[in-house]
């Protein structure tokens, strides 16, 4: 068993990914994505894949009793690229600390 000792100066964050599927800012996540891409493959295939993710995010949209929306920020629950997104942005804010 370890014994965790915790002062006035500590925090606790959670990361609950459901949550996060509608709050997160997309431009972030695109441009962490292209720069892994750039690091790997040339900039035409770089390009070609950038444009096919940005194209599918911008077709963001949901309906609700019969009426379509689309949402200001974040992914559409239930997107087949709804748990990616926020999977490269929890990794790279992992990454970065």
């Amino acid at each position: 068993m370890t014994k965790l000792t915790v002062n006035q100066n500590h925090r606790l964050l959670t990361l609950d990914i459901k949550d996060l599927y509608v709050n997160i800012l997309i431009r972030e996540p695109i441009d962490i994505t292209r720069a892994h891409l750039l690091k790997h493959n040339d900039k035409s295939t770089t390009s070609q894949i950038f444009t096919i993710l940005e194209t599918v995010l911008e077709q963001n949209y949901f309906t609700f009793q019969e009426h379509i929306y689309t949402p200001e920020k974040g992914v559409t629950m239930g997107s087949p690229i709804s748990c990616i997104i926020p999977e490269i942005f929890i990794k790279q804010l992992e990454n970065s600390t």
